[in-house]
């Protein structure tokens, strides 16, 4: 009995372990909350300070500040800058944002003059237009004025005179329209003359189209047949050829039709074939003897 009696002292006498309290869970739960807060407050503020600086650099960069301010051509000697600027469809005070620099270019190629241009842009405000222009190679007649055209045939200007150094040119009208084409059987004519050496180009008077042939009309009197524009090269080097080595008195024609066998025939029916020598000149024979002395057509 006494020991039972003691055992339930020694069991009274021990500590008991704690229960968690409910002020420790309810402080944990408070501080979750706070922190979750704090996360949800700080995605607010990046939020909205990105937003800030979003709408702010929009407003700054379609501000006066971001505008055309200047626009500069170069490269323009036949062009007028203003209607290249026109061309390009780009105005001061335009945003620079809203320049295409590709239609823009798309646009100043299309005035006659220009073969190619880029546009630049500066985000100081400075917009510069560069351009190469086409070189003229021939003028052809439209009406009364003549049509400076380049190696492709686009009409780049049309004027009242034929300026000096272009050789005269018979049997093509051109539309007289800037930045319009030239009639395809200008092509041809304009070819010869962009291959045309200028020590025979000092030989020729001008260049006749007449049923779809070429004809280079010489100085000396008499013209040369090139037929169509083909084998400009070795035809030009046969006439070269031909002019040095045969005597042009009486010269009616000198057929390169067939670079190889040109043909000269003089006026009072002579004719004469040349035929391609070892030393890469051209020798001459006659086919039928001449009806007057020498010197007399």
């Amino acid at each position: 009995m006494t020991s039972t009696k003691a055992h339930h002292r020694m069991a009274a006498d021990r500590p008991s372990p704690r229960k968690p309290s409910g002020n420790r869970f309810e402080a944990k739960r408070l501080d979750l909350e706070r922190r979750a807060g704090l996360r949800r407050l700080r995605i607010v503020l990046g939020c909205t300070l990105v937003t800030s600086l979003a709408v702010g650099l929009i407003a700054f960069v379609n501000s006066s500040w971001f505008d055309v301010d200047s626009i500069s051509v170069t490269g323009a000697d036949r062009s007028d800058p203003d209607l290249i600027v026109a061309a390009s469809g780009i105005e001061l005070g335009q945003g620079l944002l809203d320049v295409d620099q590709e239609a823009a270019s798309q646009g100043v190629a299309l005035v006659p003059w220009i073969g190619q241009a880029t546009v630049e842009r500066a985000w100081t405000g400075e917009i510069v237009i560069t351009v190469e222009e086409r070189p003229p190679s021939a003028a052809l007649p439209a009406g009364r004025r003549f049509a400076l055209v380049d190696e492709h045939g686009r009409q780049l200007e049309i004027v009242d005179r034929r300026p000096d150094g272009y050789l005269p040119i018979r049997g093509i009208e051109s539309s007289g329209v800037a930045g319009e084409a030239a009639p395809t059987e200008a092509l041809p004519v304009i070819a010869l003359l962009d291959a045309l050496p200028a020590d025979l180009a000092s030989q020729v008077a001008g260049v006749t189209v007449e049923e779809r042939h070429l004809y280079l009309d010489l100085v000396v009197g008499g013209r040369v047949d090139f037929g169509d524009g083909s084998e400009l090269a070795e035809k030009l080097q046969s006439v070269e050829t031909m002019l040095a080595r045969v005597d042009l008195s009486c010269l009616d024609t000198i057929d390169v039709r067939v670079p190889a066998a040109p043909v000269v025939t003089r006026r009072g029916n002579l004719a004469e074939t040349g035929e391609s020598s070892g030393d890469g000149t051209t020798q001459s024979e006659p086919e039928q003897e001449p009806d007057s002395a020498p010197g007399d057509c």
